[in-house]
């Protein structure tokens, strides 16, 4: 269980962001999802596809996260919470300072423009992110691929309207 947590939890992370801006509940939705493949370690591996398995717990996991958050906000009507600044877990080395500011500018810009997406269309492009197929998706989010790449295309069209208005 140790290996499959150390294999996939960076890309859990970094799905996770997409979810959830707070990096404390990012790291309280890494800790559910380690638990609920613990549980479910059998299943795991008896998977045609473990790690569209471990995904589909991922998903489930931050589905249920939203749905208590957007519960939450209309029994208590706090104000939404401001983004984060992403975490950059894997830092590349530009060669000057400028080039690691304007990097991670850009790396903000993104991620804000993901959260802004409807969230089946936020689902698909974190898990095409972390080089899922369009097949390993719909696994994932119990639909069909066609689906998933309809979602895919309207995705990044927005994602690009999006990321030109902001130049």
């Amino acid at each position: 269980m140790e290996q499959l947590w150390l294999s996939y939890s960076a890309a859990i992370m970094r799905t996770l962001s997409g979810y959830e801006a707070d990096q404390q509940l990012r790291e309280d939705l890494a800790q559910e999802i380690f638990c609920a493949m613990l549980h479910s370690v059998e299943r795991i591996s008896s998977a045609e596809n473990p790690r569209a398995y471990i995904f589909r717990i991922a998903h489930n996991v931050a589905v249920d996260h939203i749905a208590r958050q957007v519960r939450d906000k209309a029994e208590s009507c706090e104000p939404e919470h401001l983004t984060q600044l992403l975490d950059d877990n894997s830092q590349h080395n530009d060669d000057c300072p400028a080039g690691q500011l304007q990097r991670s500018q850009q790396q903000q810009l993104l991620l804000n423009a993901v959260r802004a997406l409807d969230p089946p269309y936020r689902q698909v492009i974190m898990l095409l992110l972390e080089d899922l197929t369009a097949t390993e998706i719909a696994d994932i989010l119990q639909i069909s691929a066609g689906a998933v790449r309809v979602r895919i295309n309207r995705a990044k069209t927005e994602l690009k309207a999006r990321l030109e208005g902001e130049k």
